[in-house]
């Protein structure tokens, strides 16, 4: 008996999955810009089954029964026939091929892809300035320094290539490492060249806040200076 001819499912239908299998929200609709775009990492329905919006089988209400018949017969054919028996059209073997070899069985995937993306909007939420992430990336680069230097040889591993391993690896983290403090020296310096930051030798400075301590009249105004003085340490603290 020749193939059934696939015919042509009109592309917004194939865009628009049943209602019982719409993609669930990753965000509520007044998230920002960042949670949507996050959302579209996500091919999971609400009940963490991988769905593939354009896929015409991932949207077929029966998805679960031709799957099932797949799984008992591993047959293009009885698959297109029970396609067919419940729909107004047929489909390719090309169609059922790319459903069950990347769809079917993938909810484990679209799982840790949602929990990756939400690590990414947490870390998103976090408002660092560029200074802090760079000083988060040397100390992120010297954690793996000491990580590639503690290895040890084992049964799978030589001496040999443990050194040659941690040269190379040294060698490409001390490079970025190099990079970093680079764009930290560039950033510092474009600061203090407009203006936004001011570096003052630690004893000039507490010494003109002892002068004035000294010459105050009243023992409001050593509050005064004191206050002011606990507060600078406090900004400098903030900003290392």
């Amino acid at each position: 008996m020749p193939e059934d001819k696939a015919q042509d499912v009109p592309f917004e239908q194939s865009m628009t999955p049943p209602e019982q299998n719409n993609i669930q929200n990753f965000a509520p609709p007044d998230s920002s810009d960042v949670d949507d775009a996050l959302a579209q990492l996500i091919n999971i329905n609400e009940k963490n089954i991988y769905h593939e919006p354009t896929c015409i089988i991932c949207s077929d209400p029966h998805r679960d029964d031709l799957e099932k018949k797949w799984a008992d017969t591993t047959n293009y054919e009885e698959v297109k026939k029970l396609f067919k028996a419940r729909s107004d059209f047929s489909i390719s073997k090309d169609v059922i091929d790319n459903h069950m070899r990347f769809h079917y069985e993938r909810g484990i995937k679209g799982i840790q892809l949602k929990e990756y993306a939400y690590r990414i909007k947490r870390l998103s939420n976090v408002q660092l300035t560029t200074l802090d992430r760079i000083h988060l990336g040397l100390s992120t680069i010297t954690e793996r320094l000491a990580g590639i230097n503690s290895i040890t040889p084992n049964n799978d591993i030589s001496a040999a290539e443990i050194e040659q391993m941690k040269s190379a690896e040294t060698a490409r983290l001390m490079g970025s490492f190099t990079n970093l403090l680079k764009l930290q020296a560039a950033i510092m310096g474009e600061m203090k060249d407009n203006g936004e930051l001011i570096v003052i030798p630690m004893k000039s400075f507490v010494d003109v806040f002892n002068k004035a301590i000294v010459e105050s009249k009243t023992q409001a105004e050593r509050t005064a200076i004191k206050k002011v003085l606990d507060d600078l340490g406090n900004l400098n603290k903030k900003t290392q």
